[in-house]
């Protein structure tokens, strides 16, 4: 089995089926998103044809959302999926930060008082900049200075209380989930029926994947990853590579030849974000370009499955800017694709294509 290219498969990136952004988010239960011109082409890249106008359009018509569910990290997640994943995913996040949030003193206390001055500031769909949260939280005798804002939005995410909401101007806003999701009621998953919904939704998405993947993934403890995991029973097989157990579905297509593929992936896809041992799609950058660490948040040139150089982009007023850095000399069929490839990119953004190799 070559793992890299069903993963791809899996991820609907090789013969992608679904035709929406919150189709795509739905099924992968959670996007990384912290970049969200990234987070948009994560999107693009799985269904052809779909615009970034598109995908702008699902936020804008709350069935897709930006929260903080997984590791207290930002991810685009599906409007009716967010409260259970808060609920499941957000105690094990806020306890790893126990020892933090008491270093820079965001005790219970302060915490309550932040929660009441975002409530009482973001009623009625008052949307702020975080620039304005800051100025209204300083005003109230609350530091936010340093990371100290950053930890209080999270947190304030983490407990359900706010999310993102449209922009203004090129500024991000944060609004009271409630109000932004109102036909979206809060109701209490039973934590077993969560834990299979996720695992399944993680398994189904990544596989083949490990138990380790999947904590690192999810921010689950390996105690109710491992529940997960049982809980699905037969659905999952496993085989061993390299003295590593790997999860897969039991009805799953497996790819065993290589495909003559290339794509142009976003910074922090799922591609390489959803796994916590990435030997199966890349290798360090010859004459160290870049380390391997950083190769997981930067856009990648993957051939074959395997991460095979980086790009960047420029935007212009009609035009895009890229610039393709492969690792090694590309034969004229992988130009060729580079080619197409890059233009599917800049029909998303509707903008005329400069490509640099």
């Amino acid at each position: 089995m070559n793992i890299a290219l069903t993963r791809l498969k899996q991820l609907h990136v090789l013969d992608p089926k679904l035709s929406s952004a919150e189709q795509v988010v739905e099924s992968l239960a959670a996007i990384q998103g912290q970049d969200y011109a990234a987070s948009k082409w994560a999107i693009g890249l799985r269904v052809p044809g779909l615009k970034e106008e598109d995908v702008e359009s699902a936020f804008l018509d709350k069935k897709i959302i930006r929260s903080w569910p997984l590791r207290g990290t930002l991810h685009v997640v599906s409007a009716k999926d967010v409260y259970w994943l808060l609920d499941l995913l957000g105690p094990p996040t806020i306890s790893k930060y126990a020892a933090h949030y008491k270093k820079i003193e965001l005790d219970p206390k302060v915490l309550k008082k932040c929660y009441s001055i975002l409530s009482k500031n973001l009623l009625n769909q008052n949307f702020l900049t975080r620039k304005e949260i800051s100025s209204i939280l300083e005003r109230s005798g609350i530091v936010t200075n340093t990371t100290r804002l950053s930890h209080i939005l999270q947190r304030a995410g983490l407990e359900g209380l706010i999310c993102f909401g449209p922009r203004k101007n090129k500024d991000f806003t944060y609004t009271l989930i409630e109000e932004w999701i109102p036909k979206i009621k809060r109701v209490k998953k039973p934590k077993e029926e969560s834990l299979y919904d996720i695992t399944k939704k993680y398994f189904d998405t990544r596989s083949p994947a490990t138990l380790a993947d999947f904590v690192w993934w999810s921010g689950l403890n390996v105690r109710d990853a491992k529940a997960g995991i049982e809980s699905l029973g037969s659905k999952l097989n496993s085989f061993r590579k390299d003295d590593q157990a790997y999860y897969i579905p039991q009805k799953m297509d497996l790819i065993d030849k290589d495909s003559d593929t290339l794509f142009l992936f976003p910074a922090f896809d799922e591609f390489l974000l959803a796994y916590t041992d990435r030997r199966d799609c890349m290798d360090p950058p010859p004459k160290r370009l870049l380390t391997p660490a950083d190769n997981l948040f930067r856009p990648t040139l993957v051939i074959n499955g395997w991460v095979t150089g980086i790009w960047q982009r420029e935007l212009k007023k009609e035009d895009v800017l890229l610039k393709v850095s492969p690792y090694g000399p590309l034969n004229a069929n992988f130009k060729k694709k580079l080619k197409r490839v890059a233009e599917e990119y800049a029909a998303f953004l509707r903008k005329n294509l400069i490509l640099e190799i």
